[in-house]
Protein backbone atom coordinates (compact mmCIF):
# COMPACT_ATOMS: atom_id res chain seq x y z
CA UNK A 1 0.00 0.00 0.00
CA UNK A 2 1.46 3.32 -1.06
CA UNK A 3 1.23 6.24 1.37
CA UNK A 4 1.24 9.79 0.04
CA UNK A 5 3.08 12.22 2.30
CA UNK A 6 2.20 15.88 2.00
CA UNK A 7 4.28 18.67 3.47
CA UNK A 8 2.70 21.91 4.54
CA UNK A 9 3.63 25.14 6.18
CA UNK A 10 2.08 25.73 9.58
CA UNK A 11 -0.37 28.59 9.63
CA UNK A 12 0.90 31.69 11.43
CA UNK A 13 -0.88 32.18 14.75
CA UNK A 14 -1.37 35.81 15.77
CA UNK A 15 -1.76 36.61 19.46
CA UNK A 16 -2.76 40.01 20.78
CA UNK A 17 -0.96 40.62 24.10
CA UNK A 18 -2.64 43.34 26.19
CA UNK A 19 -0.09 44.56 28.70
CA UNK A 20 2.30 47.37 29.57
CA UNK A 21 5.70 47.00 27.89
CA UNK A 22 9.18 48.47 28.38
CA UNK A 23 10.47 51.13 28.60
CA UNK A 24 7.65 51.55 31.11
CA UNK A 25 9.06 50.76 34.57
CA UNK A 26 6.64 48.04 35.56
CA UNK A 27 6.95 44.40 36.66
CA UNK A 28 4.16 43.25 34.32
CA UNK A 29 5.91 45.02 31.43
CA UNK A 30 9.08 43.04 32.14
CA UNK A 31 7.08 39.80 32.42
CA UNK A 32 5.41 40.32 29.03
CA UNK A 33 8.66 41.34 27.37
CA UNK A 34 10.32 38.15 28.60
CA UNK A 35 7.43 36.06 27.27
CA UNK A 36 7.71 37.61 23.82
CA UNK A 37 11.50 37.28 23.79
CA UNK A 38 11.34 33.53 24.42
CA UNK A 39 8.41 32.65 22.15
CA UNK A 40 9.68 30.92 19.01
CA UNK A 41 8.54 33.25 16.17
CA UNK A 42 8.38 30.49 13.52
CA UNK A 43 4.59 30.20 13.62
CA UNK A 44 3.49 32.55 16.42
CA UNK A 45 3.42 36.32 16.08
CA UNK A 46 2.72 38.52 19.09
CA UNK A 47 0.97 41.85 18.49
CA UNK A 48 1.81 44.16 21.40
CA UNK A 49 -1.16 46.18 22.67
CA UNK A 50 0.29 48.53 25.28
CA UNK A 51 -0.63 51.54 27.35
CA UNK A 52 0.96 54.96 27.74
CA UNK A 53 4.79 54.89 28.01
CA UNK A 54 4.90 51.40 26.44
CA UNK A 55 6.70 50.67 23.19
CA UNK A 56 4.01 48.67 21.40
CA UNK A 57 2.30 48.04 18.07
CA UNK A 58 -0.81 49.75 19.44
CA UNK A 59 -1.31 52.05 22.42
CA UNK A 60 -4.65 52.19 24.23
CA UNK A 61 -6.07 53.86 27.29
CA UNK A 62 -6.58 50.83 29.56
CA UNK A 63 -8.91 52.87 31.80
CA UNK A 64 -11.29 53.81 28.97
CA UNK A 65 -14.82 52.43 28.74
CA UNK A 66 -14.20 52.27 24.99
CA UNK A 67 -11.60 49.52 25.56
CA UNK A 68 -13.85 46.80 24.12
CA UNK A 69 -14.41 48.59 20.80
CA UNK A 70 -10.75 49.58 20.48
CA UNK A 71 -9.69 45.96 20.97
CA UNK A 72 -12.33 44.78 18.53
CA UNK A 73 -10.88 47.05 15.82
CA UNK A 74 -7.34 45.73 16.43
CA UNK A 75 -8.57 42.12 16.40
CA UNK A 76 -10.29 42.68 13.06
CA UNK A 77 -7.43 44.64 11.49
CA UNK A 78 -4.69 42.19 12.57
CA UNK A 79 -6.88 39.08 12.16
CA UNK A 80 -5.90 37.94 15.62
CA UNK A 81 -6.55 34.32 16.63
CA UNK A 82 -6.37 34.93 20.39
CA UNK A 83 -6.25 37.75 22.93
CA UNK A 84 -4.03 37.37 26.02
CA UNK A 85 -4.50 39.86 28.88
CA UNK A 86 -1.94 40.40 31.63
CA UNK A 87 -4.04 41.47 34.61
CA UNK A 88 -3.53 43.41 37.80
CA UNK A 89 -6.41 45.65 38.96
CA UNK A 90 -4.56 48.98 38.90
CA UNK A 91 -3.78 48.67 35.18
CA UNK A 92 -7.45 49.04 34.26
CA UNK A 93 -8.57 51.81 36.60
CA UNK A 94 -8.80 52.36 40.33
CA UNK A 95 -12.30 53.83 40.51
CA UNK A 96 -14.21 52.09 37.71
CA UNK A 97 -14.22 48.58 39.31
CA UNK A 98 -12.50 47.36 36.11
CA UNK A 99 -15.93 47.25 34.46
CA UNK A 100 -14.32 48.47 31.23
CA UNK A 101 -12.14 45.35 31.13
CA UNK A 102 -14.95 42.98 32.12
CA UNK A 103 -16.99 44.36 29.23
CA UNK A 104 -13.99 44.07 26.87
CA UNK A 105 -13.65 40.32 27.48
CA UNK A 106 -16.60 39.67 25.18
CA UNK A 107 -14.88 39.34 21.80
CA UNK A 108 -15.23 37.16 18.71
CA UNK A 109 -12.04 35.28 19.61
CA UNK A 110 -10.97 33.39 22.75
CA UNK A 111 -9.48 35.41 25.61
CA UNK A 112 -6.75 34.18 27.97
CA UNK A 113 -6.24 36.15 31.19
CA UNK A 114 -3.21 35.87 33.45
CA UNK A 115 -4.12 36.77 37.04
CA UNK A 116 -0.96 38.10 38.64
CA UNK A 117 -2.85 38.54 41.91
CA UNK A 118 -5.21 36.08 43.63
CA UNK A 119 -7.27 37.11 46.68
CA UNK A 120 -7.87 34.40 49.23
CA UNK A 121 -10.49 36.15 51.36
CA UNK A 122 -13.23 38.79 51.12
CA UNK A 123 -12.53 40.56 54.41
CA UNK A 124 -12.86 44.31 54.01
CA UNK A 125 -14.37 46.29 51.16
CA UNK A 126 -11.18 46.30 49.08
CA UNK A 127 -10.76 42.52 49.06
CA UNK A 128 -14.49 42.01 48.49
CA UNK A 129 -14.40 44.18 45.35
CA UNK A 130 -11.17 42.62 44.04
CA UNK A 131 -12.59 39.11 44.54
CA UNK A 132 -15.78 40.09 42.70
CA UNK A 133 -13.74 41.40 39.76
CA UNK A 134 -11.67 38.19 39.69
CA UNK A 135 -14.87 36.14 39.56
CA UNK A 136 -16.05 38.05 36.49
CA UNK A 137 -12.70 37.59 34.76
CA UNK A 138 -12.71 33.85 35.44
CA UNK A 139 -16.28 33.44 34.16
CA UNK A 140 -15.71 35.44 30.98
CA UNK A 141 -12.20 34.24 29.99
CA UNK A 142 -11.64 31.05 28.04
CA UNK A 143 -8.56 30.22 30.14
CA UNK A 144 -7.14 31.74 33.33
CA UNK A 145 -3.40 31.47 34.08
CA UNK A 146 -2.07 31.68 37.65
CA UNK A 147 1.44 31.14 39.02
CA UNK A 148 1.09 28.53 41.78
CA UNK A 149 -0.74 25.19 42.11
CA UNK A 150 -2.39 26.45 45.30
CA UNK A 151 -3.86 29.45 43.45
CA UNK A 152 -5.24 27.10 40.81
CA UNK A 153 -6.91 24.80 43.38
CA UNK A 154 -8.32 27.76 45.30
CA UNK A 155 -9.98 29.36 42.26
CA UNK A 156 -11.34 26.04 40.97
CA UNK A 157 -12.88 25.22 44.35
CA UNK A 158 -14.22 28.70 45.08
CA UNK A 159 -15.78 29.41 41.68
CA UNK A 160 -16.46 25.81 40.54
CA UNK A 161 -14.60 26.40 37.28
CA UNK A 162 -12.26 24.12 35.33
CA UNK A 163 -10.61 26.72 33.11
CA UNK A 164 -7.66 27.58 35.41
CA UNK A 165 -4.09 26.61 34.47
CA UNK A 166 -0.88 26.96 36.49
CA UNK A 167 2.20 28.29 34.69
CA UNK A 168 5.03 29.38 36.99
CA UNK A 169 6.29 32.94 36.82
CA UNK A 170 9.34 32.90 34.55
CA UNK A 171 12.98 33.21 35.53
CA UNK A 172 15.82 34.81 33.58
CA UNK A 173 18.81 33.08 35.14
CA UNK A 174 21.53 35.47 36.31
CA UNK A 175 25.07 34.82 37.49
CA UNK A 176 24.73 32.29 40.30
CA UNK A 177 25.59 33.56 43.75
CA UNK A 178 28.26 32.19 46.05
CA UNK A 179 27.84 32.89 49.75
CA UNK A 180 30.09 35.72 50.94
CA UNK A 181 29.06 36.80 54.42
CA UNK A 182 25.83 37.49 56.32
CA UNK A 183 24.42 40.06 53.92
CA UNK A 184 20.66 40.68 53.73
CA UNK A 185 18.85 42.59 50.99
CA UNK A 186 15.41 44.17 50.90
CA UNK A 187 14.67 45.39 47.37
CA UNK A 188 11.59 46.95 45.79
CA UNK A 189 8.97 49.64 46.27
CA UNK A 190 8.88 50.90 49.84
CA UNK A 191 5.32 51.09 51.17
CA UNK A 192 3.57 50.29 54.48
CA UNK A 193 2.34 46.99 52.96
CA UNK A 194 5.94 45.75 52.61
CA UNK A 195 6.46 45.46 56.39
CA UNK A 196 9.95 46.99 56.35
CA UNK A 197 9.64 48.23 59.93
CA UNK A 198 9.43 44.62 61.15
CA UNK A 199 12.65 43.73 59.32
CA UNK A 200 14.36 46.79 60.78
CA UNK A 201 13.36 45.69 64.28
CA UNK A 202 14.60 42.17 63.55
CA UNK A 203 18.05 43.60 62.80
CA UNK A 204 18.32 44.64 66.46
CA UNK A 205 18.68 40.92 67.24
CA UNK A 206 20.99 40.27 64.27
CA UNK A 207 23.92 42.52 65.12
CA UNK A 208 26.47 40.42 63.19
CA UNK A 209 24.36 40.68 59.99
CA UNK A 210 24.21 43.57 57.53
CA UNK A 211 21.06 44.81 55.75
CA UNK A 212 20.66 47.06 52.71
CA UNK A 213 17.19 48.51 52.02
CA UNK A 214 16.99 49.57 48.37
CA UNK A 215 14.09 50.92 46.35
CA UNK A 216 11.90 53.91 45.68
CA UNK A 217 8.83 55.22 47.46
CA UNK A 218 5.92 55.38 44.97
CA UNK A 219 3.41 58.20 44.67
CA UNK A 220 0.66 58.10 47.23
CA UNK A 221 2.90 57.05 50.13
CA UNK A 222 3.04 59.76 52.77
CA UNK A 223 6.35 61.53 53.41
CA UNK A 224 5.88 60.80 57.10
CA UNK A 225 6.31 57.06 56.37
CA UNK A 226 9.78 57.66 54.91
CA UNK A 227 10.66 59.80 57.93
CA UNK A 228 9.53 57.05 60.32
CA UNK A 229 11.63 54.44 58.50
CA UNK A 230 14.72 56.65 58.52
CA UNK A 231 14.22 57.42 62.22
CA UNK A 232 14.09 53.68 63.02
CA UNK A 233 17.27 53.04 61.05
CA UNK A 234 19.24 55.96 62.54
CA UNK A 235 20.06 54.10 65.77
CA UNK A 236 21.29 50.94 63.97
CA UNK A 237 24.78 50.57 62.53
CA UNK A 238 24.07 47.39 60.54
CA UNK A 239 21.57 48.93 58.07
CA UNK A 240 22.22 50.99 54.94
CA UNK A 241 19.61 52.51 52.62
CA UNK A 242 19.26 53.35 48.92
CA UNK A 243 15.82 54.96 49.03
CA UNK A 244 15.47 55.93 45.35
CA UNK A 245 14.93 54.36 41.95
CA UNK A 246 17.72 51.81 41.49
CA UNK A 247 19.12 51.44 37.93
CA UNK A 248 19.48 47.93 36.48
CA UNK A 249 23.29 47.71 36.82
CA UNK A 250 23.17 48.77 40.46
CA UNK A 251 20.36 46.27 41.08
CA UNK A 252 22.55 43.46 39.77
CA UNK A 253 25.38 44.59 42.05
CA UNK A 254 23.05 44.53 45.06
CA UNK A 255 21.86 41.00 44.30
CA UNK A 256 25.49 39.96 43.86
CA UNK A 257 26.38 41.52 47.25
CA UNK A 258 23.50 39.84 49.09
CA UNK A 259 23.50 36.35 50.60
CA UNK A 260 19.74 36.26 51.13
CA UNK A 261 16.73 38.38 50.16
CA UNK A 262 14.00 39.11 52.71
CA UNK A 263 10.39 39.99 51.82
CA UNK A 264 8.64 40.88 55.12
CA UNK A 265 5.35 41.77 53.39
CA UNK A 266 2.08 42.06 55.27
CA UNK A 267 -0.12 41.95 52.11
CA UNK A 268 0.90 39.96 49.04
CA UNK A 269 -1.74 38.39 46.75
CA UNK A 270 0.94 37.98 44.05
CA UNK A 271 4.16 36.20 43.12
CA UNK A 272 6.78 38.90 43.62
CA UNK A 273 9.26 39.85 40.88
CA UNK A 274 11.77 40.52 43.67
CA UNK A 275 11.33 36.95 44.89
CA UNK A 276 11.96 35.60 41.40
CA UNK A 277 14.97 37.83 40.83
CA UNK A 278 16.46 36.42 44.03
CA UNK A 279 15.85 32.83 42.85
CA UNK A 280 17.26 33.71 39.41
CA UNK A 281 20.46 34.75 41.20
CA UNK A 282 20.57 31.58 43.31
CA UNK A 283 19.74 33.44 46.53
CA UNK A 284 17.65 31.82 49.28
CA UNK A 285 14.76 33.93 50.56
CA UNK A 286 12.79 34.67 53.69
CA UNK A 287 9.13 35.49 53.02
CA UNK A 288 6.12 36.01 55.24
CA UNK A 289 3.18 33.63 55.22
CA UNK A 290 0.74 36.05 53.65
CA UNK A 291 -1.33 35.76 50.48
CA UNK A 292 0.31 33.46 47.94
CA UNK A 293 3.83 34.84 48.44
CA UNK A 294 5.10 31.84 50.41
CA UNK A 295 3.60 29.08 48.26
CA UNK A 296 6.42 28.53 45.74
CA UNK A 297 9.01 29.02 48.49
CA UNK A 298 7.49 26.20 50.52
CA UNK A 299 6.75 23.94 47.53
CA UNK A 300 10.32 24.01 46.20
CA UNK A 301 12.19 24.62 49.48
CA UNK A 302 13.60 27.97 48.35
CA UNK A 303 13.99 29.40 51.85
CA UNK A 304 12.15 30.07 55.11
CA UNK A 305 8.71 31.48 55.90
CA UNK A 306 8.00 33.81 58.82
CA UNK A 307 4.90 35.17 60.51
CA UNK A 308 3.79 38.57 59.16
CA UNK A 309 4.17 41.58 61.46
CA UNK A 310 6.56 39.57 63.65
CA UNK A 311 10.19 40.72 63.98
CA UNK A 312 11.20 37.78 66.15
CA UNK A 313 9.89 35.29 63.59
CA UNK A 314 11.79 37.11 60.83
CA UNK A 315 15.03 37.02 62.82
CA UNK A 316 14.67 33.28 63.48
CA UNK A 317 13.94 32.57 59.80
CA UNK A 318 17.02 34.56 58.71
CA UNK A 319 19.24 32.63 61.11
CA UNK A 320 17.78 29.31 59.91
CA UNK A 321 18.67 30.17 56.31
CA UNK A 322 22.34 30.56 57.16
CA UNK A 323 22.34 27.33 59.20
CA UNK A 324 20.96 25.33 56.23
CA UNK A 325 22.23 27.35 53.29
CA UNK A 326 23.18 24.44 50.99
CA UNK A 327 19.76 22.78 51.43
CA UNK A 328 17.99 25.81 49.98
CA UNK A 329 20.46 26.08 47.10
CA UNK A 330 19.34 22.59 45.96
CA UNK A 331 15.69 23.68 46.00
CA UNK A 332 16.57 26.77 43.98
CA UNK A 333 18.27 24.71 41.24
CA UNK A 334 15.20 22.50 40.97
CA UNK A 335 12.88 25.49 40.55
CA UNK A 336 15.23 27.11 38.04
CA UNK A 337 14.94 24.01 35.83
CA UNK A 338 11.14 24.13 35.86
CA UNK A 339 10.54 27.90 35.74
CA UNK A 340 13.19 29.32 33.38
CA UNK A 341 11.67 31.48 30.67
CA UNK A 342 12.45 29.02 27.88
CA UNK A 343 10.28 26.40 29.59
CA UNK A 344 7.56 28.90 30.54
CA UNK A 345 7.33 30.25 26.96
CA UNK A 346 7.00 26.65 25.69
CA UNK A 347 4.02 26.10 28.02
CA UNK A 348 2.36 29.28 26.74
CA UNK A 349 2.82 28.11 23.14
CA UNK A 350 1.16 24.76 23.88
CA UNK A 351 -1.74 26.57 25.54
CA UNK A 352 -2.16 29.04 22.67
CA UNK A 353 -2.20 26.28 20.04
CA UNK A 354 -4.75 24.25 22.01
CA UNK A 355 -7.22 27.16 21.77
CA UNK A 356 -6.88 27.90 18.05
Amino acid sequence: MKINVFSYKLKMIKIGLLSPFPPKKDGIAIHSNNLITHINPDNIKIIKIGDKNSKADYKLDFHSFNLKNNLKRIIKKERLNLLHIQYVPTLFGKYNLNLNLIKALKQDISVVTTLHEVYYHNKGLRNFILSWIAKQLIKKSKIIIVHTPQQKRFLENKYKMNNVRCIYQGLNLWKQHKRKNKNILFFGFITPLKGIEYLINAMRELKEYKLIIAGSIPRGVKETYKNEIEKEIASLKNIETRIRWVPEKEKLRLYNWADIVVLPYIWAPYQSAVLHNAIASGLPVVVTKTGSLHEIVKLFNLGETAKPKNSKSLAEAIENIFKNYSKYKKGIKNYQRKANWKEIAKQHKVLYKSLI
